[in-house]
């Protein structure tokens, strides 16, 4: 059973990092569309029109497409100090309470999101700028990276537990 959650976690470790890999691609283009955005002010006195509000949107996906792949690289901010002292199977228990706990917070933000992009759809929100475009695709984004990062939390919840039998490797600092 382990072997079999193993492949299903790779294979959802490929879809995080696809978007771990598209969030650097959009600060990739937000990057460029900024360069141009001053070459074009400075040499002709014609900005790119409509560069603040998308690097406005593209700053947002990068955030929320990244929270996932972050989490499953464990590069988020871990304190250990007092954990590090416990017992091995009461830093496991710890791990994989904190996991969970953290996969629910999460999942509530990503339903919170959501209503809140289904609610801009339905009122047709509007970004008014420069270049007009709707909102709801980037509160939608929220909601979908919010899901993500949260099911990305279970996975290393389930995973650790075998981890915790003995069945799996423990991946990078874990107990």
């Amino acid at each position: 059973m382990a072997q079999s959650f193993e492949r299903f976690y790779q294979a959802y470790g490929r879809v995080v990092d696809a978007l771990g890999l598209s969030s650097g691609l959009i600060a990739f283009a937000i990057m460029w569309l900024i360069d141009l955005n001053v070459f074009t002010r400075k040499a002709f006195n014609a900005p790119v029109q409509g560069t603040f509000e998308f690097t406005e949107a593209g700053l947002v996906l990068i955030v929320f497409f990244a929270l996932a792949f972050t989490q499953r690289r464990r590069g988020h901010i871990r304190v250990t100090i007092l954990t590090s002292r416990l017992p091995l199977g009461l830093q496991h228990a710890l791990y994989v309470i904190v996991l969970f706990i953290a996969a629910l917070l999460i999942a509530w933000y990503a339903y919170a999101a959501f209503a809140a992009a289904e609610r801009s759809f339905k009122l047709n929100e509007q970004e008014w700028g420069v270049v007009r475009f709707a909102i709801w695709p980037v509160k939608a984004a929220i909601a979908f990276g919010c899901a993500m990062f949260s099911l990305q939390f279970l996975l290393d919840c389930i995973r650790h537990c075998f981890v915790w039998r003995g069945d799996l490797a423990a991946v990078g600092d874990e107990p």
